[in-house]
């Protein structure tokens, strides 16, 4: 049993609410995705504790946009979010030492993970900045299933599902969250920090080898959004749509 989580986009309370459920479940081996930092407040906290119980994260685009440059990744709005995010994490108010362990966590993160006939990605495995969205073409979709050879877990969209092998897609929600994997299938595990299927709750997904069930977790969002709208450079849109899940 497995539990896989991705998105988490520096929002503390969603991470320890879905951690608490992980626990509550019994289960000890937590993948993550990537997009640990990005749009919340609490960008250091999220990373430690992703790098303390997690026995693997994938670097998303927003780990590879604050190492690498943004340029090619965001927008405008998004620049300033990685520009106060690294400044954060290089912020003199902490360690040094623990700094350059976050530096360092983050550097080392794979950009794909395939391991006993799974592979994991952000966007998908051949780009973490790819977005395999549900309205996606059956064209582009026998390329994406051509690059695994069996299941593929990824993120980036927040929006949780499941593409099937005729490239039919399923939104986690119209399938009461559960789906049981015959064939060759392509699963988005949601979003823990910030969904977007109009629904607040927190969103990861659990694996048993046979059924992948896709958990929905309350968490105090209005505390984060608090965090949020104090922050400068962190816009209060940020905030809002933690409440609507958009």
């Amino acid at each position: 049993m497995i539990a896989i989580i991705s998105d988490i986009h520096a929002n503390l309370e969603a991470l320890q609410a879905v951690f608490e459920d992980i626990n509550n479940k019994g289960i000890e081996t937590i993948y993550c995705l990537g997009d640990i930092i990005g749009f919340g407040p609490n960008p250091r906290e999220c990373i430690q504790m992703v790098k303390s119980r997690c026995i693997f994260s994938i670097a998303g685009d927003h780990e590879e946009g604050i190492l690498v440059g943004y340029e090619k990744f965001f927008g405008y709005k998004a620049k300033i979010i990685v520009e106060w995010t690294r400044n954060e994490i290089n912020s003199e108010k902490y360690n040094k030492k623990e700094n350059d362990e976050l530096w360092n966590f983050l550097k080392e993160l794979p950009k794909i993970v395939c391991k006993d006939n799974l592979a994991f990605g952000h966007g998908s495995i051949k780009s973490c900045t790819e977005c395999v969205t549900p309205t996606a073409s059956s064209c582009e979709l026998k390329l994406i299933f051509e690059q695994f050879a069996h299941i593929c877990f990824c993120g980036h969209t927040h929006i949780p599902g499941i593409f099937t092998n005729d490239y039919q897609y399923h939104y986690a929600g119209h399938i009461d969250n559960l789906f049981q994997v015959y064939n060759k299938v392509f699963i988005n595990v949601g979003s823990v920090g910030q969904p977007r299927d109009g629904n607040p709750q927190a969103c990861y997904v659990i694996f048993d080898g046979q059924f992948v069930r896709w958990r929905r977790v309350t968490y105090n969002y209005k505390k984060t959004m608090k965090k949020i709208m104090a922050i400068d450079d962190l816009d209060d849109m940020l905030a809002h749509r933690l409440e609507h899940g958009r």
